[in-house]
């Protein structure tokens, strides 16, 4: 269930890169909104909602990785392709967020299955309230020098 406009299928023809370029501005909004509830579905563990979200945003990825391609090839580079870098940069930094937050997630679940099959934990961070990392039990003062 795709959500942004359809575009032509590839071709490497001028015209068609144009109209790819010219809609590329559509597709970085498109990707930094599915970045952001793709975010949030994490944050609520709905993985079914984040697998639902992936064949979306890699379409729109790939779309913009031709765009990419085409356009470091053009002399100058277009100035629409270069006012949308500050935008993809975000959309770079909201998909590394979401990755650390997938890493992070998975951790806790091997942790919490290691102490389940007791075995030790002892590679999961605790937070307390505030997001700090929680001082665990038994760990010698010296770790703190």
């Amino acid at each position: 269930m795709s959500l942004s406009p359809t575009m032509p299928a590839l071709d490497p023809h001028h015209d068609t890169m144009d109209a790819w370029l010219d809609h590329a501005p559509v597709d970085t909004a498109r990707l930094a909104e599915l970045l952001a509830f793709e975010f949030e579905v994490l944050k609520a563990r709905d993985m079914a909602g984040f697998k639902a979200l992936q064949e979306e945003r890699i379409t729109i990825l790939e779309r913009l990785s031709q765009v990419a391609q085409w356009a470091a090839g053009q002399d100058p580079v277009p100035v629409l392709w270069q006012n949308l870098q500050a935008d993809l940069q975000q959309c770079k930094q909201d998909h590394l967020r979401n990755i650390q937050l997938l890493q992070r997630q998975l951790q806790a679940v091997k942790g919490a299955l290691q102490a389940l099959q007791g075995e030790s934990a002892a590679t999961v961070d605790l937070y307390d309230r505030l997001g700090q990392v929680s001082r665990r039990r038994g760990v010698s003062p010296f770790l703190d020098a």
